[in-house]
């Protein structure tokens, strides 16, 4: 009997690492979003309170200066890793640009800056793994929640500052604004007012805010959706802010993010199944095995599974490959093979449905340009035997 205890004593002490990191894992996620929140909200609000080096709004001001202090403040308390030494000194530098009344740009790029290399450095989880809804679907809780503060269409109100200013929406992604509705993240909004909300709730919400600064604004050209193929569906959509792009994509991720229902139809093809896997690589290496897993199989049925039948028509061999992969990843993940083999299991798959992709488009791009080499062919012809005819016409009456 003692030594069945101390068998389970010995079990105990090899298993409880695992054991505290994940207790921990949701207390550096939360420590990880709230400098982030900080992070943005220098972003969006230095420039309100500083220009040309001039004090605009000196509480503002001094809000910003407080900002990168406590950002730093808990950067210091999230696990070491390689890189934190890295964010810790842009951290402070970002703080003395605040002391030098740097420009509004330039602190904006660095806040922004900061925020994504911090997202990077501890796996946070940005984007949700189902499809954004539409912006109306949360409108009747933004009415409950929202409006009392904020203006029934977004307008502002005496206690919240209004969402129709593009400009100012603009610096936020949507994951921005997702995570301002979290209390246990942003000291802004109580418990009373956000705490019952669930993550869906919250995305819902974030789409909703956007949408104000956009309402009766007509899409933007298709094409533009072919030249930023990444902006229409996630993780792009919702960890991207617009104000960091060029005019027309700005414009363009505006409008986009705000009707994310209409937006699906622009998604390139297998674009859901490596954003989902993308999304499962940054559980796994957080740790989240079940989460990873969880979007695995999201991949490969909404994503992969509608297109399979296209990508063997075009590349059996491909899409024979392609299987195997997705089997070897599936196992790994549920057998808990070695990180290193997982992660190039990962990058392996997500290169080889970037090949699908290849494989899919070309072939329908070659149609359309054969078909409007055709039009151009048979135009050509009209309008050749036209001229020929008329031309023919005038000799015969001169005859």
């Amino acid at each position: 009997m003692r030594y069945k205890w101390i068998w389970l004593c010995l079990c105990f002490l090899a298993l409880s690492p695992e054991i505290l990191l994940a207790q921990l894992a949701p207390e550096n996620d939360r420590l990880a979003a709230r400098a982030s929140n900080l992070l943005s909200y220098i972003a969006v609000d230095y420039g309100d309170a500083v220009d040309g080096g001039k004090l605009l709004d000196t509480g503002l001001y001094q809000l910003q200066q407080q900002h990168a202090i406590q950002a730093l403040q808990l950067v210091l308390q999230l696990p070491d890793r390689p890189g934190r030494n890295s964010l810790e000194k842009g951290i402070t530098e970002l703080g003395k640009a605040i002391e030098r009344r740097e420009s509004g740009k330039t602190v904006r790029r660095r806040a922004n800056e900061l925020a994504d290399r911090l997202a990077a450095l501890y796996q946070m989880q940005r984007s949700p793994a189902h499809t954004l809804p539409a912006a109306s679907l949360a409108m009747p809780l933004y009415q409950e929640r929202c409006a009392s503060c904020h203006g029934g269409q977004g307008e502002g109100g005496v206690s919240g500052p209004g969402f129709l200013e593009a400009s100012r929406i603009g610096n936020f992604s949507l994951y921005d604004l997702y995570n301002t509705l979290d209390p246990t993240v942003d000291e802004i909004h109580g418990l009373d007012i956000d705490g019952s909300l669930t993550v869906w709730q919250r995305w819902a919400l974030a789409v909703t805010v956007a949408a104000f600064s956009v309402q009766g604004q007509l899409p933007p050209a298709a094409d533009i959706a072919e030249r930023y193929p990444a902006l229409v569906g996630l993780p792009g959509l919702a960890v991207t802010r617009p104000v960091e792009l060029p005019a027309d994509a700005q414009k363009a991720l505006m409008w986009w993010r705000a009707h994310p229902h209409l937006v699906r139809a622009l998604e390139p093809p297998l674009a859901r199944a490596d954003g989902l896997l993308q999304l499962a690589l940054t559980d796994y290496r957080s740790g989240d095995k079940a989460g990873a897993y969880h979007k695995l199989m999201l991949a490969y049925r909404e994503g992969y599974l509608p297109l399979r039948s296209q990508i063997e028509v075009r590349d059996q061999v491909l899409m024979s490959q392609l299987q195997s992969r997705w089997q070897l990843l599936r196992s790994q993940v549920l057998t808990g093979a070695p990180n290193t083999k997982v992660i190039a299991s990962f990058q392996d798959l997500r290169a080889m449905l970037a090949s699908a992709q290849t494989r899919i488009e070309p072939a329908v791009d070659r149609g359309y340009k054969f078909f409007g080499a055709l039009l151009l062919f048979i135009v050509a012809l009209v309008l050749g035997l036209t001229l020929w005819w008329g031309l023919r016409r005038k000799k015969l009456s001169k005859l």
